[in-house]
């Protein structure tokens, strides 16, 4: 499987741009690639399906924190999520046990790296709209964005987020046994 050297995002106003860089063959694809259903997430994200990936700090450029604009607020006493000041993006989310590793919000991945370089030559405009293809091949959102897991399955909204294939946890992955199905499904 081919694989980026790096990858690149940002926030919406462009203050805070950053590159990940995977030195190693076994970097890609990243690990620790989840979906978090807490309430946390989705306020900070403004997102009913938030969802976020692992990185070590040494792979991020520069580092986010010597980026001005961005900031962190102090979720809960063991986490901290990160934020452009000038446009409001959410940006990370990094737990304090973990100093080395933060966790990137993916919808601040760059779209030709999620979606592919866009091929303005083939372009065409019909009833529906501009259609402008992708070229084949140039993106890396499934690799990058296929979610591993599932957190804070307890917040599941039912027909609307509990439909996903994967391992599901009901609230911490690390403390509690993974299960399938839907959380409504655990009711006894």
């Amino acid at each position: 499987m081919s694989r980026p050297d790096s990858i690149s995002g940002g926030c919406l106003c462009g203050a805070v741009r950053f590159t990940i860089s995977f030195p190693k063959a076994e970097d890609w694809p990243p690990k620790g690639n989840g979906i978090c259903q807490c309430t946390m997430c989705r306020k900070h994200s403004g997102s009913l399906l938030p969802q976020n990936c692992s990185f070590p700090k040494s792979h991020i450029t520069p580092p986010l924190d010597s980026n001005p604009t961005f900031k962190r607020y102090a979720s809960t006493p063991s986490a901290h999520r990160g934020f452009c000041s000038t446009c409001g993006s959410a940006l990370t989310f990094q737990y304090a046990k973990e100093p080395d590793v933060i966790e990137i919000n993916l919808g601040a991945i760059d779209e030709e790296v999620l979606c592919g370089k866009k091929d303005e030559a083939k372009a065409w405009e019909d009833e529906y709209g501009i259609h402008v293809p992708r070229i084949r091949g140039s993106g890396w959102g499934k690799e990058l964005c296929y979610p591993q897991y599932h957190i804070f399955a307890e917040n599941e909204i039912p027909g609307v987020t509990d439909g996903f294939e994967g391992s599901k946890y009901l609230q911490d992955r690390v403390e509690r046994k993974a299960f399938a199905g839907t959380a409504v499904d655990l009711n006894k």
